[in-house]
Formats: C-alpha cells, structure tokens, sequence
C-alpha cells in the first residue's frame, strides 16, 4: 500500500472496520488520476463514471447559469468529489468539477463501486453511511441558504472549512454563499474591524 492508498484507507476505516482483504481487492479497483489547476474533471452534459477521493489539492462542483457560477461545494484533502445524482443514475449532470489547484485523486468507476457494493456488506455499509452524511450536508446547506443571512453562512464556512480560507479566492467563496463578492468584502471587514 503505497502513501495516497494509505490516506484512502485512513479514511473509510474511520468510517467502517473493513477487513483487510476487502480493503487490498477495493484498493486494486482504484486508479491514480491528477488534473492541473484549472482543468475540468467533469463538464456540464458529460455523465459522471467515476468517484474521486481527494489525495492533495483542492476542487469544485459548480453550476453555469446565464454565464454565472453557482458553486455548490469545495472538496480539498481526504474529501470525496462527485456529482452523486449523474454518477448514480448514470444520466448527464447539469454540474461542472474542476481543479483549482493541482490535485491528485485516485478515482474508481461507478461499475467497479457497485461491484464493492454487491460482494462486500462492509463496503455496502460505507456507501449508506457516506451517502447519509452527503444528504445531511446538502440538507443543511439548503435550510442554512434559505434561512441564514450571509454573515452567519461565511462564519460557519469558516468555522467548518478554516483552511479553505486562504486556499480559495474570495469571488468563489461569495458564489459559494450565494452573495456578491462586495457583500463578502463588506462582511469580511466587519468581522475584522
């Protein structure tokens, strides 16, 4: 097991006790794959084929309206990044992924997950318990969207998320609140001051 598998396996183990052997077949089923900043991983219309578990580096999830980005998440190390409603229907996301600085992931295939998913209750048992906690983010994220104002949105991104703070620019942080980047500005200075 090399250092990236290493991390991989730190992380579902955390999750689920998976036995050894079943953790050594997922490990073969998973490819490493790096993508330069800026890159696209998956584009709008493209059906997402692969899950990918973030090693190093930092990507986004987003969607193009009239030109404008709406980001809907940041995945940065030992993160999972996927459209899950593309991957698990196999149908074309409406989402972009890409690279906003250099990231090696090692991803696996929607065929070889459900292969994990079919022969192992350990592995069936992780994708409910990953999934879960997917569904209680974006539920949160949708209620906090609906219901907070922009200050207390950037307070918890910080409190969550501290070190994205210096790793994303301040104009995708404000799409990702759903505000303009002079309201983050404003808030920003208002915190500080």
């Amino acid at each position: 097991m090399d250092a990236e598998q290493s991390q991989l396996v730190n992380v579902l183990t955390r999750i689920v006790a998976i036995p050894e052997h079943e953790l050594q077949i997922a490990l073969s089923k998973f490819k490493q794959t790096s993508f330069q900043k800026g890159s696209h991983i998956l584009s709008e219309g493209q059906v997402c084929k692969n899950l990918y578990f973030i090693n190093s580096g930092l990507a986004r999830s987003y969607l193009l309206q009239d030109g404008k980005e709406h980001i809907r998440q940041f995945a940065a190390e030992n993160d999972f990044l996927v459209d899950l409603g593309s991957f698990l229907s196999q149908t074309k996301s409406p989402f972009y992924l890409q690279a906003i600085e250099d990231t090696d992931t090692l991803q696996i295939s929607f065929e070889d997950l459900n292969c994990l998913f079919n022969s192992s209750f350990y592995f069936m048992k992780l994708g409910k318990l990953i999934a879960d906690r997917s569904t209680i983010n974006l539920i949160k994220r949708s209620v906090s969207l609906v219901k907070d104002d922009a200050k207390h949105r950037y307070l918890y991104f910080i409190k969550e998320r501290p070190s994205l703070i210096q790793r994303v620019p301040q104009f995708m942080i404000a799409s990702y609140l759903g505000i303009t980047p002079e309201s983050l500005s404003r808030i920003r200075k208002e915190i500080s001051g």
